[in-house]
């Protein structure tokens, strides 16, 4: 049981101690990624509100439209029943009229033409119909293409400010890497131990202001060598009974100390 609850408490100080090492220097690492994540999220919104006032728009000629073919089909329906209430009052008279009555032939002539006349406003009322029902699907669909695209966009923008988030971060990471080994090793000189600097890692940046920390250390170094060498020297000649060798030793020592820090 306890080596069962032990081992996520493990993974999780792993987890941690990436984040740390990662994260060498807080303030300037989420400070500089604080700016990248920022103009990501202003160019997202810049970007998103275009879209969504071009959208906007688009939707709105859609349902002019679709109100503009509802209104002809309105009228079309209107045209269609007056037409056809002419045509009872016409055929109504006709039927009256000795002329017709005395014409079978004519009257059904006329009739057939009253007809056909009705049949084919009938079907341009159902052409105009069939239109506006497509005008208004269209526009139905449109509106859920809008939402989709706007989960989708904004879906997408997420991702990438997250995105940019951590990459802000690696890419930090890699100035602060160097940076941290420099702080370390000036805060060694001023305790007055010349030690090498340790390489940068593959892909760290501050190459060459490393490499002429590095430099600057390594000529330090030289100069505290001769020195113990003069001073080496110093004492060989003095080694035969002078009171002051003990106090030479001393110094020749902590200039040693500050080498081998």
């Amino acid at each position: 049981m306890a080596e069962a609850s032990a081992a996520p408490a493990a993974a999780g100080g792993r987890h941690q101690r990436r984040l740390r090492n990662y994260l060498l220097d807080q303030r300037f690492q989420l400070k500089y990624t604080g700016y990248l994540v920022a103009i990501a999220v202003v160019l997202s919104a810049a970007l998103g509100l275009v879209l969504w006032r071009t959208s906007r728009a688009v939707i709105a000629q859609s349902h002019e439209a679709v109100n503009q073919g509802e209104q002809v089909v309105s009228l079309g329906r209107e045209v269609v029943s007056e037409s056809q209430k002419v045509s009872a009052v016409v055929q109504m008279n006709i039927v009256k009229d000795p002329v017709y009555s005395d014409n079978p032939a004519l009257l059904d002539a006329f009739k057939s033409d009253a007809s056909k006349q009705d049949e084919r406003l009938k079907k341009q009322q159902k052409a105009l119909e069939e239109q506006a029902s497509l005008l208004k699907q269209q526009s139905v669909d449109l509106t859920a293409r809008q939402h989709t695209m706007f989960v989708t966009l904004f879906s997408v923008l997420g991702l990438l400010v997250v995105g940019i988030g951590f990459a802000g971060i690696i890419v930090t990471h890699r100035v602060a890497g160097p940076i941290f080994k420099m702080k370390r090793q000036i805060r060694e000189l001023g305790e007055g131990k010349l030690k090498i600097p340790g390489k940068l890692r593959k892909g760290d940046e501050l190459v060459d202001f490393f490499e002429a920390f590095d430099l600057t250390v390594r000529s330090l170094r030289q100069r505290q060598e001769h020195e113990i060498a003069l001073l080496d020297a110093a004492m060989e000649k003095l080694e035969e009974g002078s009171a002051g060798l003990e106090s030479l030793k001393e110094l020749r020592a902590e200039m040693q100390d500050a080498l081998d820090a």
